[in-house]
């Protein structure tokens, strides 16, 4: 009589240890080959660094910063499990930094007086993008590439400089906006249920030469060669890390 709840015991284990295998298959999804992905939306929410690389034109007056992103994206099941490819759309918001070491040399009113000091809040920088992820079947990890196509807006923010006659005056940069291409890779790891880690770098080029350089008043470079005031377009590099989060069932 004793043994029966010692059997009993043993066969709710035994069937509590099953159902647990059985979630965990379906957490990892069909495909061992997907790194714990299944088909469904997810949302992601990172935090990373963007810098300008090799800036020309007013891009040089500012440095890189930090990032926040959040982005939606779509997997659909295939016939062995979750695709292959994936949609996303996504924004990033980045705030640069003024970089006056940069500015000084470069800068000086019509008059053709040199500032010499300078200062600045943030520049922010906005991408709205539409994405396509590509995984590379791997068993543990999914590295993915990724493509992107969209948006971007460069706001600069009002500089304030002093010279020998003045000592406080102002002038900005025109507002850039225009449409960028990205490419990048990423690196998502299972945590348990809807949850996983990742990090992803990326290369966008934005298209933002409808924007010049200085405005308000109309400043002029150091040097005619300078290029300070000619229209240019952006390249940005981009890493960040997060959290992916499974949505809905």
């Amino acid at each position: 009589m004793r043994s029966r709840p010692f059997t009993a015991a043993l066969a709710a284990v035994a069937i509590l240890a099953a159902l647990s295998a059985r979630l965990a298959a379906q957490d990892e999804g069909a495909d061992p080959r997907a790194g714990g992905l299944v088909g469904g939306n997810y949302l992601r929410a990172s935090a990373g660094f963007t810098s300008p690389l090799n800036p020309s034109g007013a891009y040089r007056d500012w440095d890189g910063g930090p990032a926040l992103a959040v982005t939606w994206e779509n997997w659909d099941n295939g016939m062995r499990g979750v695709g292959r490819l994936g949609f996303a759309i996504g924004a990033t918001y980045a705030m640069l930094p003024f970089d006056a070491a940069q500015f000084l040399p470069r800068f000086q009113t019509l008059a053709g007086v040199p500032a010499t000091s300078a200062n600045a809040s943030d520049a922010w920088l906005l991408t709205i993008e539409t994405q396509l992820r590509y995984r590379l079947p791997v068993p543990y990890l999914m590295p993915s590439i990724l493509f992107g196509f969209g948006y971007i807006n460069f706001h600069p923010s009002t500089i304030h400089y002093a010279t020998a006659a003045t000592a406080d005056a102002t002038t900005a940069q025109e507002q850039k906006t225009g449409a960028v291409l990205s490419i990048g890779g990423a690196l998502d790891r299972q945590l348990f249920g809807r949850y996983a880690l990742f990090g992803e770098a990326t290369y966008g080029y934005g298209f933002t030469s409808l924007g010049a350089g200085f405005t308000t008043p109309r400043g002029t470079c150091a040097a005619s060669n300078d290029g300070c005031d000619v229209l240019k377009n952006i390249a940005l590099g981009t890493v960040r890390g997060g959290l992916r989060v499974r949505i809905g069932r």
